[in-house]
Formats: C-alpha cells, sequence, structure tokens
C-alpha cells in the first residue's frame, strides 16, 4: 500500500453573512499521513554537533555536569534509531572537529565510545564557535544526501557562539539543500534570537532544555530522535489557489506547535506553504487566514486545496485538488465549531506571547503588565489545557510586581509553553 496524506478540513462557522465589502474566516487544515507500505523506514543522514565548551561543566544545583547530562541523553536517544541510519559527531567550542564521520547506528559501540569521550578530542574548551561546528556538520551530511533519506543536523549549545552571520548563512545553505536544523539550548546563557532564526531559516524546530531538571535533556533528545525516526514524508507543501476576490493571509501551524509559515506565490492566485516533514501516525494542523468577499446566498468553492509530497521514492506525490466551501447566508452568521475556535484560542495566546517578548525586550513595564494580564485572562477563559500557560503568565506578574524585571527563565519557559498546542479532547 502507497503512502499517503489524508486531508480533512473545516470551517470556523458553518455559514457566514457578509454585510460589508469583506469579512474574515477560518479554516482548519487536517493532515493524517497514513497507509506506510509494508512499515517501510525511510533512513536518517543525522549529524549531531555538541558544544563541549568550559561552561558545560556546570553542575546547576543537581550534582551532574551538563555535559554528562547531555552524554547519556544522546546514548539513550540512540535506541530510537534504525540499525541502517547514519549519525555523525560533531565537536565544538574555540574551534570545531569531526569526531566521528558518518557511522552507520549497527555500529553503536563505536558511537557510544565517541559519545562519552567527546570532552577527549583535540578541542580547545575556550570558545563557542557553533558556525564551524554547523559548518563541518554539514559537509558531512551532504556527502550522504539521498532523497530517500532524511538529512537533519541537531545542534546543542549553552552559549552565545561567535560567527552569528556565519550561522545565518549556513541554515540558508541547509535550506537550500533540504537539510533540516533542530537547535537545542541548554541553560539561560545562549542567544535565544539567534537559536529561533536558524531554526525558522532552515524550516526546522527549536528546543529549550532547563537545566534544573535533571531529566529534561533525555526527555528532549528521546522525543526528537524518535520523531526524525518516524518521518515517512519529505518536502510536503500546501497548495493554495483561491477563487477570485479571496484572499488568504496567513498559514499558521497549530499542531504540533504553533509558528507561521512563510508563503511563496510562483503565480497569480497560487499560494505555497512548505510544511517540511511528517510523521507516520501523527497528524499536523494548520489555521488558513482568510477575507471572504460578499457573495449571493449558496455554497461557494473558496479556496482549492492540493497537498503534495515525497515518500522517498524519488518522485513527487499529490493528495490531487481539493475543495474548501464556505456557505454564505444573509441571515446572520452560523454555529462556531468549537475545534476551530479552540486552535484560534491557543494562536491568540501565541501571539499576545510575542508581544509581550517585545515589551520585554524594550524594557516597557505597562506593557508587559497589560499583556501578561491578557494572556493570564485568556489563559483562564481556556480552562484546564492552558494551566501552564495561565501559572507563567502570573509569575511574568509576580516578577514583574517583586524586582521590576522578568527573568530570562521565565520568559523562555513562556515562550516554549506559548507554541506548544495542548492537546486535549474537546467535552462530550
Amino acid at each position: 500500500m502507497t503512502a499517503k496524506i489524508h486531508v480533512e478540513r473545516m470551517m470556523h462557522r458553518n455559514s457566514i453573512a457578509v454585510s460589508g465589502d469583506t469579512a474574515a474566516s477560518y479554516a482548519l487544515i487536517k493532515l493524517i499521513p497514513s497507509g506506510l507500505a509494508s512499515g517501510r523506514h525511510m533512513g536518517l543522514n543525522l549529524a549531531l554537533v555538541l558544544d563541549v565548551s568550559g561552561s558545560m561543566y556546570e553542575e546547576d544545583g543537581t550534582g551532574i555536569a551538563r555535559l554528562k547530562r547531555i552524554q547519556e541523553a544522546a546514548i539513550a536517544a540512540l535506541a530510537q534509531l534504525k540499525p541502517e541510519d547514519s549519525l555523525t559527531i560533531v565537536a565544538f567550542a574555540h574551534n570545531a572537529l569531526v569526531v566521528l564521520p558518518p557511522t552507520p547506528i549497527s555500529e553503536k559501540d563505536k558511537i557510544e565510545d565517541v559519545i562519552r569521550r567527546i570532552d577527549m578530542f583535540d578541542v580547545d574548551p575556550g570558545g563557542t564557535a557553533m558556525n564551524d561546528g554547523m559548518r563541518l556538520a554539514l559537509d558531512e551530511v551532504e556527502k550522504f544526501a539521498d532523497p530517500a533519506r532524511l538529512s537533519q543536523v541537531v545542534i546543542l549549545t549553552d552559549g552565545e557562539t561567535s560567527g552569528e552571520t556565519a550561522c545565518r548563512q549556513l541554515a540558508q545553505r541547509a535550506a537550500e539543500k533540504k537539510i533540516h536544523l533542530t537547535l537545542m539550548g541548554v541553560g539561560l546563557d545562549w542567544k535565544a534570537s539567534l537559536i529561533k532564526d536558524l531554526a525558522k531559516i532552515s524550516a526546522g524546530k527549536w528546543y529549550y532544555i532547563d537545566v534544573n531538571q535533571a531529566s529534561e535533556a533525555e526527555r528532549i533528545f528521546v522525543e526528537e530522535f524518535q520523531e526524525l525516526a518516524a518521518t515517512a514524508f519529505l518536502n510536503v507543501e500546501m497548495h493554495l489557489r483561491p477563487m477570485k476576490d479571496v484572499k488568504v493571509k496567513r498559514v499558521r501551524q497549530v499542531v504540533p506547535e504553533i509558528q507561521e509559515l512563510p508563503m511563496q506565490e510562483p503565480e497569480e492566485r497560487h499560494l505555497v506553504a512548505g510544511l517540511g516533514t511528517l510523521q507516520k501516525d501523527n497528524s499536523t494542523r494548520y489555521i488558513l487566514d482568510l477575507s471572504l468577499p460578499k457573495r449571493a446566498d449558496g455554497k461557494y468553492v473558496i479556496v482549492q486545496l492540493e497537498v503534495t509530497y515525497e515518500v522517498g521514492t524519488g518522485s513527487r506525490e499529490s493528495t490531487g485538488p481539493i475543495p474548501l466551501e464556505m456557505s454564505y447566508t444573509a441571515a446572520g452568521h452560523g454555529y462556531i465549531n468549537a475545534e476551530v475556535a479552540r486552535h484560534i484560542d491557543e494562536v491568540q495566546i501565541f501571539e499576545l506571547n510575542a508581544n509581550l517578548q517585545k515589551a520585554i525586550a524594550s524594557d516597557d513595564k505597562v506593557e508587559v503588565q497589560r499583556v501578561a494580564e491578557a494572556i493570564e485572562k485568556k489563559g483562564e477563559l481556556m480552562g484546564p489545557r492552558a494551566a501552564k500557560k495561565t501559572m507563567l503568565a502570573k509569575q511574568v506578574l509576580t516578577e514583574l510586581n517583586a524586582g521590576g524585571r522578568v527573568s530570562k527563565k521565565t520568559q523562555l519557559a513562556m515562550e516554549d509553553s506559548a507554541r506548544m498546542a495542548e492537546e486535549m479532547p474537546l467535552p462530550s
């Protein structure tokens, strides 16, 4: 059976009344991967780039050095990979070194030995040249790039790096070669704006590892390797062809995490959003922000939707065109779809958090107070599924009132929480 992506779609309301020239609306698109042929595994061409600078020896009150926790986490995560997958390991600090060239996971003992000795190679610990580590990793991964395999670079650092411009250029190079980056920031001294930019440029992702939680590194490593091993669809794209006078203003992923997706317009009324990779058995969801024109009563196709993807066969597959329809009625708006509304609520908290980060960066205490209170109020309306977001908003207010500043740890935790969709069943 051929691997396929099934598409479900639903509108924010079952019908709409447009009193002016246009009206805003939303659509929820679910992509559901299924039908993987005989459990076929898409091979991984993976590189692991680890910071071995002096700060990685800090114990953070756990009694265990950061580097040792990362070593143990990486070794534990190897169990998620298949024997035919390959792994490259690069260590960096003041300089960078390929400490393990591409090696099949079947040589697990050899890989574990290198991870355990990663601070014993000829790398000067007095610096953080992440750009050098990224460059070496990309060089190795590109040697073994294959349309039938997923090429990925996982980078971990606990400090601000030199060569930020070079890092961004390397992320752009990765994007052009369809190599995704995963960035992991350990502790509080790494530059969040850079890490987030690199993930965004390369259509990758980023993680915050709280060093005061001893098991957090292993949880995140295992989760990331598990997702990479489950990849079944590469270079997934959503093609949107809106009808005349219909506008698609934004496309945002809302599950598994919230992020705005850049759109290109290769031709008039044809928009393309890159969705990256999809994992088997894991659905993803997207919200389309739409502007709809006035119409006479009736049902209309407003957008033709198509999803294209690769499954490692060298050719591109498609769902075929799928119509997105809207019913118009001058009698008034129809009922709201609770599932769509739930995702819109989470997007609104995500946007409020972006405003909060800007207010904190500009040291606008009045605006910080206002936005944090808005997040707290919104979270309370959303109930248990937003409990963590509500708790962190209260923490922001507590810190602001106590000392006039919000700690970096709370900022990172708030942002990390805001972008994660909280999956809970709807009430029956």
